[in-house]
């Protein structure tokens, strides 16, 4: 939790000391758990209003993953490094998206599941396993148990660097004990984003754009391509109500339970040009769009700092008589 904080922490000063113009004082708390809590500001919410407190959305604030200051796991890294490892594969080794390996990938802790979806990542295991188009595998770690915050010096025999999921055609993206925080690079890949619906949302995941595969499927029995090629449908799902068409969509909503993986895969593999198209349409939007680029971090770290402040209610007399520490200072003993 440490590393967390003390990321986050250099992200907001970053924000500040390179805003181009004064940013409102203001009092704040920092949460690091993956689940909201309270008012403090944290790294996701829940999409389904049902789940909330009474207070719902407007109580919620979130701040950009940790991982655009550094991620310590050692296939990780950071967004920047990420970004541009990311940007030379697939330039220089997979220039086009019908080079990448037509499989689909995932590592990951296979124990790391919501309460909501207890059975996520057992069920993708259980619907990949012995198969041809499945690059997918538990996580088999060293020195741990796990991959979470607690153990983030810790290596896996099995991991891929987190660049080389770029090298396949489909990358599958599983929700943890809330979000998980690789999913902003997955979608950094001019690949095709897979899973079910999203159900915890992190900064920028309502730009997503989902195509339902029940549309894509029903598409090769009413012999079209797909959703229709400029008609948004209902999608039957109360947080996600719009399955998007094929010349929108840049990630794809599977069945909660993977049911229908490997019918989506195949169909894509089957409609190649809708298949480019996703891809390319997510990475335009992420990479193309700049939204994890460093400069549009510390922009949203900036709206962040204002919009709050137009809201918080702060007493001032809790802080009579309380000492300020510059920056600088505590980060030399990260508050010891």
């Amino acid at each position: 939790m440490i590393n967390s904080r003390t990321a986050a922490l250099h992200q907001l000063h970053r924000a500040l000391i390179t805003s181009p113009e004064p940013v409102p004082d203001t009092f704040f708390s920092l949460n690091f758990q993956d689940q909201p809590f309270g008012t403090a500001w944290g790294y996701s919410r829940p999409i389904d209003t049902a789940l909330h407190s009474q207070d719902g959305n407007e109580r919620a604030f979130l701040m950009p993953h940790f991982s655009f200051w550094a991620w310590k796991l050692p296939f990780v890294g950071s967004i920047t490094r990420s970004a541009a490892a990311i940007a030379k594969l697939e330039l220089t080794s997979y220039p086009e998206f019908s080079d990448k390996i037509p499989r689909a990938v995932w590592r990951g802790t296979a124990y790391f599941n919501s309460v909501h979806s207890p059975h996520l990542r057992q069920n993708l295991l259980a619907a990949t396993k012995d198969k041809a188009w499945a690059d997918v595998e538990a996580l088999e770690w060293v020195g741990g148990s796990g991959g979470g915050n607690d153990h983030q010096g810790h290596n896996a025999t099995n991991a891929l660097a987190i660049e080389d999921f770029c090298r396949y055609r489909y990358v599958l993206y599983t929700e943890g004990i809330a979000y998980s925080g690789r999913f902003q690079f997955l979608q950094m890949c001019n690949s095709i984003t897979i899973t079910p619906p999203i159900l915890w949302m992190q900064h920028t995941t309502h730009l997503v754009k989902p195509i339902f595969s029940s549309h894509l499927l029903a598409a090769s029995r009413e012999g079209g391509r797909g959703s229709g090629a400029a008609a948004r449908k209902p999608s039957g799902h109360k947080s996600w109500p719009v399955s998007y068409p094929v010349d929108e969509a840049n990630i794809v909503f599977v069945a909660p339970g993977w049911s229908d993986l490997e019918d989506t895969v195949a169909w894509l593999e089957a409609h190649p040009d809708v298949a480019e198209g996703i891809a390319g349409h997510q990475h335009d939007l992420f990479v193309g769009g700049g939204y994890f680029s460093p400069a549009s971090e510390a922009c949203y770290w900036r709206a962040l700092v204002h919009g709050w402040s137009k809201v918080a209610i702060v007493n001032d007399r809790e802080w009579v008589g309380q000492d300020e520490v510059p920056y600088e200072t505590f980060a030399l003993s990260n508050g010891y």
